[in-house]
């Protein structure tokens, strides 16, 4: 089951502050958001977009729940959190802030390496 790492504000919250996985529409608003990627370069970024839950009888491996996913050392880093997602997990990006589409349409980084359903 997902599981949000700190407490659930009142509204969703319009910024991701760091590493954790955070619920859509409880404690993360949907849209497109932007953060500064890793500070080591030795480290990347890692994002996933994540179906919601596990429920019986699905399957166990917990990769089935990703519906797009990033590890990345490209700055900055971009990703669209659809309000269908259920969750979102990031790790060594730094905080997310809201964004606008990339100058080039993409929501990837400044080379447009990931496709517009990022």
């Amino acid at each position: 089951m997902l599981a949000a790492t700190g407490t659930a504000a009142a509204d969703p919250a319009g910024y991701i502050p760091g590493d954790g996985r955070y619920i859509v529409g409880v404690d993360i608003a949907p849209g497109i958001y932007q953060a500064t990627g890793s500070p080591d370069p030795t480290h990347g970024c890692d994002w996933r977009r994540l179906q919601a839950g596990s429920l019986p009888g699905d399957p166990s491996d917990p990769n089935a729940y990703i519906i797009a996913s990033n590890y990345t050392r490209v700055t900055p880093v971009r990703v669209l959190i659809k309000p269908t997602d259920g969750a979102f997990q990031t790790t060594n990006c730094g905080s997310w802030v809201p964004s606008a589409p990339a100058p080039d349409g993409l929501w990837g980084g400044p080379s447009g390496s990931a496709g517009p359903e990022f």
